[in-house]
């Protein structure tokens, strides 16, 4: 009895073992794939051009950049040399730092009105972002990108449809002038996977609801917050010659009626810049922010670029 229960009590642990190391064998992968879930988001710099389609050679509608430059003025060299693309012009930068599943929405007024993007990373992991684009223009959509996979650090090319958001310039009696033009769109991704907390350009950092003296008001689970749009930007003036190198960043309060109020200098490569900078920044005018359907008061965060060698 005793030998029938000792063969019993052996079969029995090591079945136990048996299990115990399927269980860890098993069980990791899926650990670990959780324990990455919503442990890391994505810092997206976006870049919007316009090219001459017409002229230029045909390319796909997503297209991985063979590497990754830092600034505006090498991308363009790049895709100019790479992909035979003529007339490539920067329109709008935004760097934002989203989580999984967070959509973000920015526009930027182009011949008066209003070209208007949303992105929403659907998955990041360690090693990439797969993501969800779209670009609409005088209610024309021009772009729409589903599940765009994009690795840390690698670049990614979105061609988009043409529209009349194109501008052309040339040398008039009032110097370098502008003139509307049907252009087709053309948009760079790159992502920066690190840990959420590192997270830079946050939405809320970008605005944020305030009450009318600019304490932040904090939004309650169910609210809905529209931050501001821009509707006229103001380039601010130098004196020739003297123009700042890098980029300065402001923030201000927008009021319900698209008002530039409360501007600070958050970020400046030289002081002295800093006055011209504001005096323009003061002349912007916004769509205002909205609170549950209602136009409020919200903070918005804008970085002026001035030279071509900033970073994207």
């Amino acid at each position: 009895m005793k030998k029938r229960e000792m063969s019993l009590m052996k079969m029995m642990a090591s079945v136990l073992s048996a299990t115990a190391v399927a269980l860890c064998v098993f069980s990791a992968p899926l650990y670990a794939q959780a324990s990455r879930r919503g442990d890391y988001g994505a810092n997206l710099n976006i870049a919007i051009y316009q090219y001459d389609d017409a002229r230029s050679k045909q390319i796909a509608a997503v297209t991985p950049l063979n590497q990754t430059v830092s600034n505006a003025e090498e991308e363009i060299e790049l895709m100019t040399r790479t992909f035979g693309l003529e007339e490539l012009k920067l329109r709008h930068l935004r760097a934002v730092g989203l989580r999984e599943g967070e959509g973000f929405t920015d526009s930027q007024p182009m011949n008066e009105r209003q070209l208007t993007f949303i992105i929403t990373p659907r998955e990041v992991t360690r090693e990439g972002v797969k993501f969800d684009f779209t670009v609409r223009y005088a209610e024309q959509t021009l772009l729409e990108a589903k599940e765009v996979r994009a690795n840390n650090y690698e670049t990614v090319m979105l061609k988009g449809g043409r529209g009349d958001f194109g501008v052309r310039e040339f040398i008039g009696p009032n110097g370098t002038e502008q003139v509307p033009e049907k252009r087709s769109l053309l948009v760079t991704i790159t992502p920066t996977i690190i840990p959420t907390r590192g997270l830079q350009n946050r939405p809320s950092d970008i605005s944020r609801p305030t009450d009318k003296f600019g304490s932040i008001v904090r939004l309650k689970e169910n609210d809905i917050f529209v931050m501001p749009a821009v509707l006229v930007r103001v380039p601010p003036k130098f004196v020739v010659g003297s123009l700042p190198k890098g980029s300065i960043t402001l923030e201000a309060v927008i009021t319900p009626e698209g008002n530039v109020t409360n501007v600070r200098v958050l970020d400046s490569p030289d002081s002295a810049f800093n006055p011209r900078v504001i005096e323009a920044f003061r002349q912007y005018h916004f769509k205002p922010a909205v609170l549950n359907g209602q136009p409020t008061y919200a903070t918005y965060r804008e970085t002026i670029i001035f030279s071509k060698s900033g970073p994207l």
